[in-house]
């Protein structure tokens, strides 16, 4: 399988579309925006308007697609940037209120699948997704359900904020701190008899730099590496991690209040608060005492020649210093190109062109009001750009990862979801899959900081020859694949609405609009706007000739239907062909 698949070469048919019951816009509506100024950035097609969604939401809907083609993509931005986030720990906090209810990190994933099929805030959510790939937190090691969903909502919640205040937040939350193991990490001390010098963890040190924001090498604005005699120019080394490690020391849990606290004991600690630089003075009762904290607060040499000055031994002094830190990393050169690959990556093409990555890392180096970190300008400026929005070249698109494949499926099949669970996940909503494991990717649950898989991933074979990069392809292998085809087989195609055996409680899909068009008569014209009408809603028209003519063939050459159980089964081995297709899991 390669990243090339054929555009479609015949213009796609709209007859199928137009038997689809979707919202109806008024000729007005369509010409004019709200404010009724003309539109002049809508989607040329059905097609069009459907390929965009696919790559800035979980998934095009038919009437998605409608309001996009009615508003033009900008209006589309505008409004998406600006609906309020849907969380999850609220959710959970509320299911948690009843007793009866017993919390586990299925709810948090069922959850995660709710709002990717229904909240209204697509991009926002896709947004945070990608964030999560990148500023990496996972529930592994028992990190509380409620603490992992609390940080999917602080990367909600800032998707679109400044990237400096993302990475104080992430810095301060409590999960990242579980998670890379720097919570009450303190200056370095010596114990026992003989002493023995303890030196501060360097996970987070080290992490911060390397995944979160500037990577292992300097890079120029194209992303290409910045050489020194020919080499590449490392941004820190194993020195330069140990005196980073310094900044993040007396950070410990936040507190409802701080009577009877201390750095190492867990007396009213709320998780879901930010982490606090911690004063040594056994009595907490009056936090903002100025005594000692268990922070380093001596000058510190880090990255690109920067020397942190001493701070006072105090809670403000301790933030300043973290502060300081972090304004150099945020501030540092490699930092607008390395963001924007990434980005780029999660949302539209593995192997973005050196100008593209440039033209985003601009927009992160500056918004065009003089601000660097602007996440909302910088998501704008990857789907905008001329290369996402053009003809895709050869080796333009990216594989779609099982999340997304699943998320797609449900959204373009209309999924119906169930009724809220009864006993002990009393109230909660399922997706089914919480706690499978065939996907090889779990929402908020990767293996390792590393991700489920790396930017620089190539699939040996034709994709590494041609030195391109495939992230997807790493939790990609035989076993795997057949897993996540089984799993989408059955929740896309085997769970529909009227099938016998279906529970209340289940995500099921809605076969309606295609057994509107198969009710006409059996015949070539009959199926191939199904299958037109399926490629818009799946593939956004980027099926090809070849696939199409398979198809149509494979279904003129069985016995008309009679029935609609027929019909439906023939709509069943359509979608069944259409989901285990490369065509299907390349988006373009």
């Amino acid at each position: 399988m390669t990243l090339q698949i054929r555009r479609a070469c015949s213009a796609i048919a709209l007859m199928g579309a137009l038997l689809i019951a979707s919202p109806a816009f008024s000729q007005t509506e369509t010409l004019f925006r709200a404010n009724f100024e003309d539109v002049t950035d809508a989607p040329a097609s059905d097609a069009e308007a459907a390929r965009f969604l696919t790559q800035a939401t979980f998934g095009p809907t038919r009437a998605e697609i409608a309001r996009l083609r009615a508003i033009g993509y900008g209006q589309w931005l505008d409004q998406q940037f600006s609906m309020p986030p849907t969380l999850t720990r609220p959710w959970l906090d509320q299911l948690v209120l009843d007793p009866a209810f017993s919390l586990n990190s299925g709810h948090r994933v069922d959850r995660f699948y709710w709002q990717a099929s229904f909240a209204p805030d697509q991009l926002r959510q896709r947004m945070a997704f990608a964030l999560s790939q990148i500023l990496v937190v996972a529930d592994t090691g028992g990190i509380d359900t409620r603490v992992v969903a609390e940080y999917a909502d602080l990367l909600t919640r800032s998707a679109f904020g400044n990237y400096r205040t993302l990475l104080g937040d992430v810095t301060f939350s409590s999960a990242m701190a579980q998670w890379l193991t720097y919570v009450r990490n303190r200056a370095a001390y010596q114990t026992g008899t003989p002493p023995t010098t303890i030196l501060p963890d360097e996970n987070y040190a080290r992490e911060v730099m390397q995944l979160f924001s500037f990577g292992l090498i300097q890079r120029n604005m194209d992303f290409s590496p910045v050489l020194s005699g020919g080499n590449p120019v490392p941004t820190y080394n194993n020195d330069i991690i140990a005196q980073l490690a310094r900044v993040f020391t007396g950070l410990s849990y936040g507190r409802t209040n701080f009577t009877n606290t201390s750095f190492g004991n867990n007396t009213n600690v709320d998780l879901m608060l930010p982490m606090v630089c911690f004063p040594m003075n056994s009595n907490n009762t009056n936090y903002n005492a100025t005594g000692r904290t268990y922070h380093d607060f001596a000058s510190k040499a880090i990255f690109n020649g920067i020397t942190l000055p001493a701070v006072a031994d105090s809670e403000a002094g301790c933030m300043s210093d973290i502060n300081a830190a972090l304004n150099a990393i945020a501030n540092h050169s490699s930092v607008p190109p390395f963001y924007a690959r990434q980005l780029i990556q999660r949302f539209t093409t593995s192997n973005p062109s050196p100008a593209y990555i440039q033209r985003v890392a601009n927009v992160f180096v500056n918004n065009g009001q003089g601000v660097r970190g602007d996440l909302r300008a910088v998501l704008r400026a990857v789907l905008m750009d001329a290369e996402a929005r053009g003809t895709p070249s050869a080796n333009f698109g990216k594989l779609r990862e099982p999340v997304l494949r699943m998320t797609s499926l449900w959204r373009a099949l209309d999924v119906v979801q169930g009724q809220p669970e009864t006993g002990s996940n009393i109230g909660n909503i399922s997706s089914t899959i919480g706690f499978s494991g065939d996907f090889g990717q779990r929402p908020y649950g990767s293996p390792s900081v590393f991700n489920f898989y790396e930017p620089d991933y190539q699939q040996p074979g034709p994709i590494q020859t041609q030195n391109l990069y495939s992230p997807e392809f790493q939790i990609l292998n035989e076993s795997s694949v057949s897993r996540m085809n089984n799993l989408l087989r059955s929740r896309a195609v085997d769970w529909y609405v009227g099938a016998s055996g279906m529970q209340a409680t289940w995500p099921l899909v809605s076969f309606a609009p295609y057994l509107q068009i198969m009710q006409q008569p059996g015949n070539a014209t009959t199926y191939g706007q199904l299958i037109d009408e399926l490629n818009i809603r799946l593939m956004y028209g980027s099926m090809s000739t070849a696939m199409r003519t398979t198809l149509v063939n494979m279904l003129t050459a069985q016995t008309a239907p009679t029935t609609d159980a027929n019909r439906i089964d023939r709509i069943r081995q359509v979608l069944r062909v259409i989901i285990f297709s490369p065509e299907f899991a390349v988006q373009k």
